[in-house]
């Protein structure tokens, strides 16, 4: 009896399977530290333009009340969402948006889901409504899988793994430079107070009273 000859073609070699991303929709702390990454980037670089030109405050004291940075943010996120697909944050800290078969927004959608993410998600940025909103907009995420402005227009957001690197360092730049733009904010703020309060002092006295 003599053994069967194989032949080299009949030698089957198993693949190893490719090992599936570990991908999830929902993961609403990633979501928020890369728009604080996006916010701190942006504060950063108007704090700059300001220094650079010598600007101030475009609405003065009122800004204690809404803060103007949020609301200037949002025709160019939709800008970088419509045109590079992603933002500065997002890219860092791999998310990604969808509609349907679409990798990029159209700036009309994005300009709309930037716009609700102000009222709904972030109240305005005004203190205390902000804290709020955030709250409400984490809970919703976690119970229906989905945001109220991402629902509207049927996108999808995807979170794809990443190392814990990337988070610490997203979480100090988001962090550092946040804080560090509204101190500068603030001092400026008082300083605007402060002229407000001079001028009001040294305003004649005789030109308040009216005479008959």
């Amino acid at each position: 009896m003599t053994d069967k000859v194989v032949e080299p073609s009949e030698i089957i070699v198993e693949q190893p399977q490719k090992q599936r991303e570990n991908i999830t929709h929902v993961n609403p702390w990633i979501r928020l530290i890369a728009r604080f990454v996006d916010y701190s980037l942006f504060f950063l670089l108007l704090l700059s333009s300001r220094l650079l030109f010598n600007d101030h405050l475009p609405f003065g004291k009122y800004e204690h009340l809404v803060p103007f940075e949020f609301f200037v943010w949002i025709p160019i996120e939709a800008l970088l969402l419509s045109t590079w697909g992603t933002t500065p944050g997002k890219f860092f800290l791999k998310t990604k948006l969808k509609q349907g078969k679409k990798h990029k927004l159209e700036y009309m959608t994005a300009l709309k889901r930037s716009f609700s993410v102000w009222i709904r998600g972030l109240g305005l940025g005004i203190p205390v409504l902000n804290f709020f909103c955030l709250l409400i907009a984490y809970n919703k995420l976690r119970l229906l899988q989905i945001t109220s402005w991402d629902r509207d227009d049927h996108i999808v957001v995807t979170h794809y793994p990443i190392g814990r690197w990337r988070i610490y360092i997203a979480v100090f730049v988001a962090a550092s430079g946040i804080l560090y733009y509204y101190s500068e904010k603030n001092s400026e703020l008082k300083y605007v107070s402060s002229r407000v309060v001079r001028s009001i002092d040294e305003y004649p006295l005789s030109q308040v009273v009216t005479t008959r």
